[in-house]
């Protein structure tokens, strides 16, 4: 990331893309995360109900085919699904964030002032500094 570091403190950067994360959200996952943080389990088992209640249905030559019920996946367009996916990375950034802490791997410092950064997820990519 920088030329003139030492041998032994170099550092990387790797960019991960999910790759249609939205649709590989398991409900279960979702469900345990959003307790697991400390959600109220009325607020859970509704938000859960909007994701889990959903049917879908195919056009085929101008006919329509039977529905069928998905089995994980986060709606696109729903206004609650971006904040429903960020919940759902907040599992991984918390796996990132103790490994971290409990040995002697860091991240990067981005400035004298900030903390160091091991970590930055967007929408649907992940960067990870090491």
């Amino acid at each position: 990331m920088k030329k003139k570091r030492a041998r032994d403190n170099r550092f990387c950067a790797l960019k991960l893309d999910m790759r249609k994360a939205y649709d590989r959200v398991e409900w279960d996952y979702l469900k345990a995360v959003m307790i697991c943080i400390g959600f109220h389990r009325l607020w859970v088992e509704m938000a859960m109900r909007l994701v889990t209640t959903v049917s879908f249905s195919v056009l085929f030559n101008g006919d329509r085919l039977d529905t069928f019920v998905p089995s994980r996946g986060i709606r696109q367009g729903d206004p609650i699904s971006p904040y429903l996916f960020l919940l759902a990375a907040e599992g991984p950034s918390c796996l990132l964030k103790s490994r971290i802490q409990s040995s002697s791997l860091s991240g990067i410092k981005v400035a004298a002032s900030a903390p160091i950064v091991s970590h930055l997820l967007f929408a649907d990519d992940s960067l990870l500094f090491f």
